[in-house]
């Protein structure tokens, strides 16, 4: 019976690291779905900048070309790369995220290990010391 709170105290101690392995998987997917948005929105506002740069050239009776078309290309590229930076960026904190989880779910599976080891070295130890008192 002396196991037994030890026992409950391990078990909590492995749910408390599981939990926090979920909540940092859950965070993660929250990180790369805000990711996607942001993407979404800016190609979006790329692509109403672009249709409202050829709207104003062709009702000034400009042709979408040369400079223009230039300017647009550059604009776009910049936004490529922007969001190429930004996808990294949120893949690296997705999977920083992901790995603090494993990484608490593992401490806390050890400090369970080690309180149970402990637990049971005390008790052995203990049952050890009652067994030579008794014989003497």
């Amino acid at each position: 019976m002396e196991m037994l709170p030890a026992i409950l105290s391990a078990k909590q101690q492995k749910t408390a690291g599981e939990i926090q392995r979920l909540e940092s998987q859950t965070q993660a997917k929250q990180i790369e779905t805000q990711a996607a948005a942001q993407e979404a929105d800016r190609k979006e506002q790329l692509a109403r900048a672009a249709a409202a740069q050829a709207a104003r050239a062709g009702g000034a009776g400009i042709e979408f070309e040369g400079s223009p078309l230039t300017v647009l290309q550059e604009d776009i590229r910049r936004e490529e790369e922007a969001g190429q930076r930004a996808g990294f960026t949120s893949q690296l904190a997705a999977f920083s995220e992901r790995e603090r989880g494993s990484i608490a779910r593992s401490m806390a599976n050890r400090a369970a290990n080690i309180s149970l080891l402990k637990q049971t070295m005390d008790t052995a130890s203990s049952a050890a010391k009652a067994g030579a008192g008794g014989g003497a």
